[in-house]
């Protein structure tokens, strides 16, 4: 279960949650097939990295984020940060989230 609260940037996840996609659609430019999007989720705001996610060829300016079983359960439950990068042909172009939250929730 993934929910996103557009307006904060917040994503929240179920724990254990893995195999789902969430789309994420960058707005104000252009994406190419040059173009990569870099995730990076952290303990907290200068914090160790936690994971990196990387998607390359996005579709209408879209990416769909997913964890493996593995990634996931490296997010105990509890509240950490995350940014977003873009990438062209490997330069790096512009942070397109600084830090947002990133919410893992118990399921029970």
């Amino acid at each position: 279960m993934w929910d996103v609260n557009d307006k904060t940037e917040k994503l929240q996840m179920a724990e254990g949650d893995y195999g789902i996609e969430l789309p994420v659609t960058v707005h104000g430019t252009t994406l190419g097939e040059n173009d990569t999007l870099l995730f990076t989720f952290k303990a907290a705001l200068n914090g160790a990295t936690i994971l990196t996610k990387e998607y390359g060829n996005p579709t209408d300016n879209t990416v769909n984020l997913e964890f493996t079983e593995a990634e996931s359960a490296l997010f105990g439950v509890g509240d950490y940060v995350y940014s977003l990068d873009w990438y062209q042909s490997g330069s790096f172009m512009c942070n397109l989230i600084r830090c947002a939250v990133f919410v893992v929730v118990d399921k029970a």
